[in-house]
């Protein structure tokens, strides 16, 4: 069940080391990726037009870090209409604006000489609090730290704070986070394979659920929340590194599927038109998958193999259709178009 090979693309980045790794995000109009080295880990923005077109013009923005410690994770959020790039990295947390000429808010860990990983961050639109007189303060980020803390970042413009809003019982790594607008609730997935499902309430998070693990050989690295189509039910998918997939039901808090898709660390995790989860493995794969609720399974829709690479970010748009892959090692970006 492949996709046609006249429907994939491959636009070719020229720069030096050629060493990509987590991951890809976009924007309206962008797409960033982390060009990562020892010395000079940068950000990397990409117009979609260029690599729509196949243009051969290979002019990039970058966005250099001043840190020398390698980065970790991308996102580019817009919240507000507002764009922003955030960036977790060995040692912290830093927040952009969309040109990445001005820092907005930072995080630094103070122990980072552990080498530990800050901030795998997720956007969300939760007010910090309803009843707030500052109109104004209605952004949010949600940001979880190697401590097991959860962090809500908020603010406007150049005014940011944060607050905690919930810490692991263990102090346990908080990896990966997925957020459902819809139902209030959060789900976050920590380093030694549980997942919990928390519930926001002002600025607070209770515990809901917890759904165990299997110990520290399946690690959980992503995490997405996708929805029953047409219908009023939600679902938390999340990735592991023994390539199982976990779906739990964010209605009833139950263990809904869990997969066993005989591939390698899934790494890669978004969702697709809301009701479809597109994920990426280290053995090349890109997967589709769809909540079928005639048959209340979960069925495979599509899978594409990329046989020397490994897949490490992913990004759709549900404007022209068009599926955005990297693969670690390798300076380009794939391209799948009518998925």
């Amino acid at each position: 069940m492949e996709t046609d090979s006249k429907n994939i693309s491959i636009y070719n980045i020229e720069c030096s080391p050629s060493y990509l790794i987590n991951n890809l995000s976009m924007s309206k109009d962008s797409l960033y990726f982390i060009h990562n080295s020892q010395t000079f880990p940068r950000i990397l923005i990409v117009n979609k037009k260029i690599v729509k077109e196949k243009s051969k013009n290979k002019s990039l923005s970058v966005l250099n870090s001043s840190e020398k410690n390698e980065m970790l994770f991308i996102k580019s959020i817009i919240l507000k209409d507002t764009e922003y790039i955030a960036v977790g990295l060995y040692n912290g947390f830093k927040l952009w604006n969309k040109e990445g000429n001005r820092l907005l808010y930072q995080i630094s860990n103070p122990n980072s000489n552990k080498n530990k990983i800050y901030a795998f961050i997720s956007c969300s639109a939760f007010l910090i609090n309803s009843e707030s007189k500052n109109k104004d303060i209605a952004d949010c980020i949600l940001s979880g730290d190697n401590y097991g803390q959860l962090h809500l970042i908020y603010g406007a413009k150049s005014s940011w704070k944060s607050s905690k809003l919930f810490a692991t019982p263990n102090a346990e790594s908080i990896l990966s986070i997925g957020a459902s607008l819809e139902t209030d609730k959060i789900g976050i997935t920590l380093d030694n394979g549980d997942i919990l499902i928390l519930k926001i309430e002002k600025n607070n998070c209770n515990l809901e659920k917890k759904i165990e693990g299997d110990g520290k050989q399946n690690i959980s690295i992503n995490s997405v929340v996708f929805s029953n189509d047409g219908k009023n039910e939600f679902f938390l998918a999340c990735g592991f590194i023994n390539g199982m997939i976990k779906i739990i039901s964010l209605n009833d808090y139950n263990l809904k599927f869990c997969i066993n898709s005989n591939l390698r660390s899934v790494g890669a995790m978004i969702v697709k038109g809301n009701n479809e989860i597109v994920t990426g493995s280290d053995d090349g794969q890109i997967t589709i998958w769809k909540y079928d609720d005639t048959k209340d399974k979960i069925i495979l829709k599509k899978n594409i193999l990329f046989e020397d690479k490994m897949i490490v970010g992913l990004a759709y748009d549900n404007n022209d259709n068009n599926l955005y892959a990297t693969s670690y090692d390798f300076p380009e970006i794939i391209v799948v178009s009518d998925i």
